[in-house]
């Protein structure tokens, strides 16, 4: 089970209510240090580009996000991204998804992260082993501690 720092999700839930201004799609990626995988403690919010209905990172971005948390020994864990309405791991989702490894988490919150900080409505996704993305008990994944 990931263990989620609540100032860390007060963060995210900062960067994409700002970035998505009740109108885009925003994402950003939950991390740990590489040595210690199940404690999230940071959050990054990439450069991309958005809009209502979804977002994309250029190679460029994806290329700079790897290589700053190489230097920083830090890690990818969960990919968080907001949805105009219900949240749902949609087959664009699937495909565009910045992590393919199985056991990656996906996790889609609801109506541009403007709701309260949590997870009400949230919908969690993980790489299965075959390759495929499926739904996961959000409980069971992950945690938010102090």
């Amino acid at each position: 089970m990931k263990q989620l720092k609540q100032e860390v999700l007060e963060q995210a839930f900062e960067h994409l209510r700002s970035c998505g201004s009740g109108r885009r799609e925003c994402v950003v990626y939950l991390t740990s240090p590489v040595d210690t995988p199940e404690v999230i403690d940071g959050v990054v919010h990439p450069r991309h580009t958005a809009g209502h209905a979804g977002y994309d990172l250029d190679s460029q971005s994806i290329a700079e996000l790897w290589r700053d948390l190489a230097a920083q020994a830090r890690s990818i864990r969960v990919q968080v991204h907001t949805h105009p309405g219900a949240a749902f791991h949609s087959s664009r989702d699937d495909a565009l998804a910045l992590v393919h490894t199985p056991r990656f988490l996906s996790l889609v919150i609801p109506n541009f992260a403007l709701g309260p900080v949590g997870f009400e409505g949230a919908y969690l996704a993980q790489r299965s082993d075959g390759g495929r993305w499926v739904s996961a008990p959000l409980a069971e994944r992950i945690q938010v501690v102090a």
